[in-house]
């Protein structure tokens, strides 16, 4: 099952806000709100994630998961509900402040040889950002308020999704999922 959306580009001055509600969401770590949901409460994926993907002229938000046939209704539902919830309510204070520390923490540790600091760098020029910002970046991870978070999970999850699950029909038994807009503020 793959769900996405329109993004935030990473000129828009709600990235780093964006960057922060991603990670809280299903940004890769074990602690996302998707892993809890679809994986450990409900046992329905081994694993699952989300992530933002920009580019120069457009931005996405992609995710992933595969599930068993008989299960796929299930396991849209649960991601679309979190998704919901998150474009709703927004994270909570914790949620932001542990997201933020392992944001900060993590960044500096995956720049551990040469080659993955190089690429780091050129990343930062694509992305059209100043020369310092490897210097700087913790603080604009620090800089990310509740409001800000939330804002952006408003924007980014607010429309709801576009899912595709792939499978056999008569096994899937999969209904549309009918994913409800979050209402705007």
């Amino acid at each position: 099952m793959t769900f996405g959306g329109p993004g935030i580009k990473r000129s828009d001055p709600d990235f780093m806000p964006a960057f922060v509600v991603n990670h809280i969401l299903g940004g890769g770590s074990l602690s996302s709100r998707l892993y809890r949901e679809v994986r450990e409460k409900r046992g329905l994926a081994y694993s699952v994630y989300e992530s933002l993907l920009w580019m120069d002229h457009s931005a996405m938000f992609v995710g992933n998961t595969g599930t068993r046939a008989d299960r796929a209704g299930e396991t849209v539902e649960a991601v679309a509900r979190e998704v919901r919830r998150i474009a709703e309510e927004g994270p909570t204070q914790q949620e932001l402040d542990e997201a933020k520390s392992y944001l900060k923490g993590s960044r500096m540790l995956s720049l551990d040889t040469s080659a993955k600091l190089a690429g780091a760098l050129l990343q930062y020029q694509l992305d059209h950002l100043p020369i310092d910002y490897i210097e700087r970046r913790n603080a604009f991870v620090d800089a990310v308020t509740l409001e800000d978070a939330r804002r952006a999970a408003r924007r980014l999850w607010g429309n709801g999704l576009l899912t595709v699950v792939v499978g056999r029909a008569s096994q899937a038994a999969v209904e549309p999922a009918v994913v409800t807009p979050a209402k705007a503020n």
